[in-house]
Parts: C-alpha cells; structure tokens; sequence
C-alpha cells in the first residue's frame, strides 16, 4: 500500500491540469436556440440541471457551456469503489488530490458529451474541502479571485447568453456552491443592464424555498413563479422512457464519486429561481424557454408485427 502511495505522489506532477482551459465538446456552428453558461464548482455539479441542458441542446438547438472553478480533488473521501477502476488508492488523501483532477475532468467531459454541451472552461481553482461557509473562499486566497472574476466577465462578454444556470444558494449546501453562484451573481450585475442574461438558482429539492442567502443578501430571489424543468416527460415506445435516464448517463460518469451514484432516478424535477441581477423581463423570458422544454422532442414511430408482440402502441 505505501508502495502504491510512492508510486501515485511520484507520477502526480504530470496528473494534475495546469492553467485555465476551455475544451470544445461538441461541435455548434451556429445555434438556433438559448445561449446558457453554467457557473458550478465542482465536477457534478453540472447533474443539477442536466435534463435542462440535455433538451436545451439537442430539442432546442442551443449553446450550453460549462464553466468549472475547481479541479474537485476534495472528493477523495468518496473514492472507495473508483479505486479498483482507476488502479490508484484515491481514498489516500496525498493520491486523490494528486489524481482526482486529471480524473474527475475526464469523467465531467465525459458527461457534458452525453447532454451535448459545447464548451468547457476549466479554471483549476483549489477545491480545498468540504464546508458550509462560502467565505473560506470569497474571504481569502484559497481561490484566485482576480482570475476567476476575470474569466466569469470574459465568459459572459464574449458569449452573449440568455441565461446562467448556478446552484442555488441555500446556507445548508456546500460553501463552493453558493460562492460560484455569488460570484456569477455579481459578474452579472458589472454587465450592461441592457445585456444581462437571466440568472438562475438551480434545485431539485421539491420542498426548497428560498428568498435570500444570510449573510450575503445579495443574493436574494425575485418575486414570481419557480420555473421547473420535469425529468418525468415521456417519450420513446409506448412513454417508456423519460429525460431521467440521460441524467443517469451523466451522473455514471462520475465513477470517483460514489455518494453521487446514490441519486440515480431521484429528483425528478428541476426547479429554477430567478435570481436578482437587475436584468429586465427576466420571468418573462425564462416562462418562453421553459414553456419551449415542454414541447415534444421524438417523434412517434409505429412498428410492426416483426418487432415483437409489444410492438403495437395500445
């Protein structure tokens, strides 16, 4: 065992990504739909609104990139089974802060292919540990906060979004999470008032309420509906299938980390929180694509007899 820790610590300078990134995924001449970023912290975190993004892309014809603060190497304690998979005792803290990034970035590629997400921006930030304060990094040098700010404004600027998509900041979550949202929040607010996408708080907790963040009141939700993307939209023969399974897809690729396995098939709606940026008509744009999300995506086919006795659609 401490051989396999030598070994791992020996080869980590050639595991971890250095430096900012921004790594094409799927191929997007010219989208016809929404254009939205997605500001998360760590890798998984994109699981919150997969099925959005999913039907986003490929129903609506959209842009959907994401950009990701850490490399999520605090994930380590959640090892156990990806160990046997990546030959690594990553649950040995020195190795999964060593490997975890090299490794997480390929299982979040890996997903963002699955909901054909454009771009991913990599900003490689420490993903230091767990806690409930999003201060142990907007309150110190834990992060580089010129240079992530820097790459949120860069982002908007140059990408000219409809909406971001955040977690929502709720004091109970992980501190990552509210801080990344924080800070896409006051990226927002330095834009134009004119050219400010729709912020979101993102959930798929069903009893959620939020109004505001304690202690950062800056964040705080405008007054109206809660826009929710369902999961449980039939389709495929006979309404068999539902925008879960492609959830499922992606949250299978983040083999490291064995407590996200646990929310196969659970959550199966997506609920959204307009966030208060200043950005005008805000619920009225985000009403028209999720009234968009609900249109029908594939076609009904009809099968004969040769396909099977289940073939019929009554």
């Amino acid at each position: 065992m401490r051989a396999l820790l030598a070994l791992a610590l020996l080869t980590a300078s050639c595991a971890a990504p250095h430096g900012s990134a921004r790594v094409s995924v799927t191929e997007l001449a010219a989208p016809e739909g929404p254009k939205v970023l997605c500001v998360v912290a760590h890798p998984d975190d994109e699981t919150v609104f997969a099925g959005t993004l999913f039907k986003t892309a490929t129903h609506l014809g959209g842009a959907c990139d994401i950009l990701l603060i850490t490399n999520g190497e605090g994930g380590f304690k959640y090892s156990t089974l990806a160990e046997r998979i990546y030959g690594l005792e990553l649950t040995e803290e020195e190795v999964g802060r060593a490997h975890l990034p090299r490794i997480r970035r390929e299982e979040f590629l890996e997903g963002c292919r699955y909901l054909g997400v454009r771009d991913a921006l990599f900003l490689n930030q420490q993903d230091h540990r767990y806690s409930q304060d999003p201060g142990e990094v907007l309150d110190t040098d834990v992060w580089e906060l010129t240079k992530v700010e820097l790459a949120i404004d860069r982002a908007l600027r140059e990408g000219d979004y409809d909406f971001v998509l955040c977690h929502l900041p709720i004091p109970t979550t992980h501190g990552h999470h509210q801080a990344a949202t924080i800070l896409a929040l006051r990226a927002v607010k330095r834009m134009d008032r004119a050219s400010r996408p729709v912020l979101f708080g993102a959930t798929t907790n069903a009893l959620m309420q939020f109004t505001e963040l304690p202690g950062y009141l800056e964040a705080r939700a405008v007054e109206g509906p809660v826009h929710v993307f369902d999961r449980t939209q039939p389709f495929g023969h006979r309404d068999k299938l539902d925008y879960r399974v492609v959830v499922n897809w992606v949250i299978a690729a983040h083999k490291s980390q064995g407590t996200m396995q646990l929310a196969m098939s659970k959550g199966e709606r997506e609920r959204f929180f307009v966030l208060d940026t200043g950005t005008e008509g805000a619920h009225e744009k985000a009403a028209a694509w999720f009234e968009a999300l609900k249109e029908p995506q594939f076609p009904k086919k009809v099968y004969g007899a040769s396909a099977g006795t289940n073939a019929s659609t009554n």
